[in-house]
């Protein structure tokens, strides 16, 4: 960097996600200006981080506060929480200084880009964010010098991809994940097929082993509007997204919450039902995060045509560790200006390359691994007659 480094604030600095966020930008050298609602959590997350960093006081539910806070920054890149209760005030308090915004979770009430927003990069996190990088990170891989990667041709090409955890979830994470049920973010059943959104082309919930899992899970087919996007982008032929379940107890919660018509009026009761389930679930158990894809493909060969196969795993046991670098690449790429003018998803826009290098970077406990080999002849070549996942391992 030539001159001072940009100054990057960290909305929700100190906590799990923002920690690490803050660990990663630091080691790149950026300035920082920690923020949350206890001033002594921020200063002391300002003085453990290398270079210079500084903590301030701020509550995100004020926005003069916020606004405040914003002054100055080059980038905000909000790490805080509930989303449920910030909506749009941090996209906001960005406009109006002037800094450009990064946002781990969708961070917007409407989609409206607030007035005088510069470049927003949003859902910069786990799912969405990384598990959107899928299939873009499949198709342009290339093996070490050892190895020679067959070329991917556009439209001769189906994805497949499955996201699962296994942890307790916080009264707060509960709350904004049974309020994303009803934020359209994709379609169950659904298949990208030919160009299209074909509504109810899969079957319903299977149980799958999946690689990198102990136990045997539950998926359910849902196509999400990430995963068009890239299908869109790739010029994928089919593209499948299933959102997995280790144990019965977060799920049947989850069921129970979706046949509830009165979402507001027991919202309460149904995020502390989603906590008790998920810590029932993985009592006793490690936690984990696990991405899973696969891309199956063929490749001219003279007259004749390869079946290819290339699949991706990603392990890592935090998913707050695991968001906040995700939320760091994103902030590091808008400060350097990789990132144009106007309003963005990450997956769309960030290089998959260098944010599966900072997870193996930051977290030495996770696991990337993608590799390429030739399917069996029946795995290939054609659709499921049902249209959902092959029986067997993933």
């Amino acid at each position: 960097m030539t001159g001072a480094p940009p100054l990057i604030g960290v909305l929700g600095g100190y906590g799990a996600v923002g920690g690490a966020a803050a660990r990663v930008l630091a080691d790149s050298g950026f300035r920082l200006r920690i923020g949350g609602r206890d001033p002594g959590a921020a200063a002391r997350c300002a003085a453990a981080l290398p270079g210079s960093a500084e903590g301030r006081a701020v509550d995100a539910l004020d926005d003069g506060a916020l606004a405040r806070f914003a002054h100055g920054c080059d980038v905000l890149l909000n790490c805080a929480g509930p989303a449920y209760l910030l909506a749009g005030r941090p996209r906001r308090a960005a406009a109006g200084a002037g800094a450009r915004y990064v946002d781990v979770m969708d961070g917007s009430e409407d989609g409206a880009a607030p007035a005088g927003e510069r470049t927003a990069v949003l859902s910069a996190g786990i799912a969405p964010g990384l598990s959107g990088l899928l299939p873009r990170l499949l198709t342009e891989w290339r093996p070490g010098t050892a190895g020679r990667a067959t070329r991917i041709v556009p439209g001769a090409a189906r994805f497949t991809g499955l996201y699962v955890s296994l942890g307790a979830f916080t009264r707060t994470g509960a709350t904004d994940y049974l309020l994303s049920m009803d934020r359209g973010y994709g379609t169950p059943r659904a298949q990208w097929r030919d160009g299209r959104v074909v509504p109810g082309a899969l079957r319903g919930a299977e149980e799958h082993t999946v690689a990198g899992v102990p136990h045997p899970v539950t998926a359910h087919p849902y196509l999400t509007r990430e995963l068009v996007a890239q299908a869109r982008a790739l010029g994928l032929a089919e593209a499948r997204w299933y959102n997995a379940f280790d144990g019965r107890h977060l799920l049947d919660a989850l069921n129970r919450s979706r046949a509830c018509g009165d979402r507001a009026g027991s919202l309460d009761a149904q995020a502390e039902a989603v906590v008790r389930a998920s810590t029932l679930d993985a009592l006793g158990r490690t936690p984990y995060h696990v991405l899973w894809g696969v891309l199956e493909a063929l490749e001219p060969a003279g007259s004749a045509r390869a079946p290819v196969r290339r699949t991706v795993l990603i392990r890592g046991d935090d998913g707050s560790a695991m968001t906040g670098v995700v939320g760091a690449v994103a902030a590091r790429e808008v400060a350097f200006g990789r990132i144009g003018a106007g309003v963005h998803r990450a997956a769309s826009v960030l290089r998959a390359g260098p944010v599966t290098d900072a997870l193996r970077r930051y977290l030495p406990g996770t696991v990337v691994t993608v590799c390429e080999d030739a399917p069996a002849k029946e795995a290939v070549g054609g659709r499921p007659a049902s249209g959902g996942m092959e029986e067997g391992v993933l």
